[in-house]
């Protein structure tokens, strides 16, 4: 029997069976061929500067119309989608007429800007033969690798320049100059937690083990979850960020370009290691842990300790049940780069960050007309929250 696989999106099934080995952006696709789930608003907010081109694509695949029946929810959930659907394509549609797409070529100037003049004056500070002003450099220098990383997101979603070809290229050179890492491994692994965000065995942010466990349910077996590592995660995480970052920049993004022949990536990637010529090697490992604690740790707070799901949400729901936003202060959009706004970000990933605090009260809006909510934490209340969660994941596990 010939089994075809179908998507849902705008209301038609669109035959992928063919098209799913050549999506560029991997497999994530697969996900909206079960029962139940819908592409149409992740296609449309994922692929926005290229909807062209994903409109052509797809007028090239086979479809037909998806009655109600085959869609495969019942008529209570299929109707509240519709109104989510409406309300936030409305709400969408606003946004961009209003110009919160655009990208702020100022904005992307001064970015690129404050991460050189912060590795500039890092790398003078330690230069002295002063130890604390060395290591004060140690520190700063750490801070431009942080905002590199924070720059490279906003050009893995295409929200720095607003020109795919343009943010690829730089998302190259930044992700694998300043941290040794492949753009292209980044964009479909992070795409994958952006179509179902704390979704089991769908959102690879949860696939953590055997070195960290953010969920019980993430544990397969009774085994699963008992090994020292998981046991002490709460107290580990300071190496623990250090020891994930090391297996990327080590085995699995140099595996990943070398397997797919990535050389753009592969040479950047390259590049990253002449660090270890201007640090030296322990000073180059400072370096690096601070980086990946800061950024690690910041990331951690808009998803880990909220629940996990296994059945189809609906793309707005995704963002207001499992996303949460962190402090909404110009000093912690600074510190989290702007991702504090998490839930913003998950509804709109291509509106450049910068914007984001703009258009929360309209977002919150949303959430109130559809009963949804609206989680905010303090800083300090979303990082006790993460240890919190580790403690009590480790403890769930080692009573199984």
């Amino acid at each position: 029997m010939d089994y075809r696989k179908e998507i849902l999106f705008d209301g038609d099934f669109y035959d992928v069976t063919d098209f799913i080995s050549k999506h560029p952006g991997g497999t994530v696709i697969e996900y909206y061929t079960e029962k139940g789930e819908d592409s149409t608003l992740v296609i449309q907010q994922l692929h926005k500067r290229s909807k062209e081109k994903v409109k052509a694509m797809m007028s090239a695949l086979k479809r037909r119309p998806a009655s109600d029946s085959e869609i495969g929810l019942n008529t209570a959930v299929l109707q509240r989608n519709r109104s989510l659907t409406e309300d936030f394509t409305k709400l969408h549609l606003e946004l961009e007429r209003e110009g919160y797409f655009e990208p702020s070529y100022m904005q992307a100037f001064v970015r690129c800007m404050e991460i050189f003049f912060l590795f500039g004056i890092g790398y003078f500070a330690f230069k002295s033969e002063n130890a604390t002003f060395s290591f004060i450099g140690m520190v700063l220098i750490g801070l431009a690798h942080t905002r590199c990383g924070y720059l490279t997101h906003e050009l893995g979603h295409y929200s720095h320049t607003g020109n795919c070809k343009i943010d690829r290229i730089l998302h190259s050179i930044f992700y694998g100059v300043g941290a040794g890492l492949s753009a292209t491994r980044w964009r479909r692994t992070h795409n994958r937690h952006h179509a179902m965000p704390q979704r089991l065995n769908h959102d690879v942010d949860l696939d953590t083990m055997p070195i960290l466990a953010f969920n019980a349910k993430v544990a397969k077996n009774s085994k699963d979850g008992k090994g020292f590592m998981v046991q002490n995660q709460a107290f580990l995480f300071l190496t623990d960020t250090l020891l994930v970052g090391m297996l990327w920049k080590i085995f699995q993004d140099p595996k990943f370009v070398l397997k797919r022949k990535v050389y753009l990536d592969m040479g950047f990637m390259i590049g990253h290691f002449h660090f270890l010529y201007l640090y030296g090697f322990w000073h180059l490992l400072f370096i690096i842990w601070f980086t990946l604690f800061f950024m690690l740790g910041n990331f951690s707070l808009n998803h880990t300790y909220l629940p996990v799901t296994t059945e189809p949400t609906h793309f707005v729901e995704y963002a207001f049940l499992y996303t949460a936003d962190v402090e909404h202060a110009p000093w912690c959009d600074w510190v989290m780069g702007y991702l504090n706004y998490q839930i913003e970000h998950h509804l709109f990933p291509t509106i450049p960050n910068f914007r984001l605090p703009y258009i929360k009260h309209r977002v919150k809006a949303l959430a109130e007309k559809h009963n949804l909510p609206y989680i905010q934490h303090s800083y300090l209340e979303a990082w006790r929250k993460m240890f919190t969660n580790l403690y009590q994941v480790s403890t769930e596990l080692k009573q199984r």
